[in-house]
């Protein structure tokens, strides 16, 4: 009998572990946070969203959302009690980084980092909270140290205009670590030359001498346009500016399409020619007035 006794016992024991241990896996599903694979690449000055949530939403009176710093510990943000603390941030993160309030209660805990600087590389710790459990998960920041951006259209000119090609970069590289080429891609040639913290006129070809510049008081600010006077019917074509560092290169082209004579130019044509036209015709009056004389009045023998 007592056997039997322990059996049922012990029956009854592996029964009752084997449903706490279900329940253990239920609580720990529902808690699953989850984040993005792959890094984030930010530009820098931008803003992103570090995305963190869990299916089943959390009662916000006992929830707690933390988001810190992975390698530093630094507190970027506090759900805490049903609201934000933004005194517990971090000043680095003071007034840039915070939660989407509404979004909250559907279990969505994603964090946004307004004006990204290169300090904000690097992982990033969501950590959920309840009155059970804990479960997190990891965010990674890259960093655009160099974006170059141009003109989205082609760029339009008429013969004997000037025009301006678009090249702006953004990074954080001092001025004399980057070097800026500016090339006419379908010639392979070279027309402007930024290195070593200085435009170099010297490596210019002929035929862009005197025709194409940098703004140099715009350069400190990234601006790298290039100014193309009086355009020429082989100056069509594709344009690339090509930014260098001692890790990357990234370029951004322009498209320079001429379209004939100005209305400028076809006045000046046109006046130069209707001069013509009035010289010529000025004249013949003198010629018969000259080949009259002649006439009336032969010289004498």
């Amino acid at each position: 009998m007592s056997t039997y006794v322990d059996l049922m016992m012990k029956i009854k024991m592996r029964a009752l572990c084997l449903f706490l241990s279900l329940i253990c896996a239920i609580r720990t599903e529902g808690l699953s946070v989850r984040g993005p694979a792959m890094p984030l690449r930010v530009q820098l000055g931008a803003s992103v969203t570090l995305p963190c949530s869990v299916d089943t939403p959390i009662p916000l009176h006992e929830l707690e959302v933390q988001w810190m710093r992975e390698d530093s510990g630094s507190l970027v943000h506090l759900f805490l009690g049903g609201e934000s603390r933004p005194e517990s941030q971090s000043p680095a993160y003071s007034g840039r980084a915070e939660i989407f309030t509404e979004e909250i209660s559907k279990g969505n805990f994603s964090l946004l980092l307004r004006k990204v600087t290169t300090e904000d590389k690097g992982m990033y710790k969501c950590v959920v909270h309840t009155e059970q459990e804990s479960s997190e998960t990891n965010v990674t920041i890259d960093t655009e140290l160099l974006v170059v951006t141009g003109a989205d259209v082609p760029v339009f000119a008429y013969a004997g205009e000037d025009v301006i090609l678009n090249c702006s970069v953004d990074t954080h590289v001092p001025l004399r670590e980057l070097e800026v080429e500016w090339m006419k891609t379908n010639e392979e040639i070279q027309v402007l030359l930024f290195m070593e913290g200085r435009y170099r006129p010297e490596s210019q070809p002929e035929r862009f001498r005197g025709r194409a510049e940098f703004f140099s008081e715009e350069i400190p600010k990234g601006n790298f346009s290039m100014k193309l006077r009086d355009v020429k019917t082989e100056d069509r074509g594709e344009f690339m500016c090509i930014v260098h560092t001692d890790r990357e290169s990234v370029n951004a082209t322009a498209w320079l399409q001429e379209q004939g004579f100005s209305t400028l130019h076809w006045c000046v044509l046109c006046l130069t020619m209707a001069a013509a036209v009035f010289a010529v015709f000025s004249c013949i009056p003198a010629v018969w007035w000259i080949k009259k004389a002649l006439k009336e009045n032969p010289k004498k023998k």
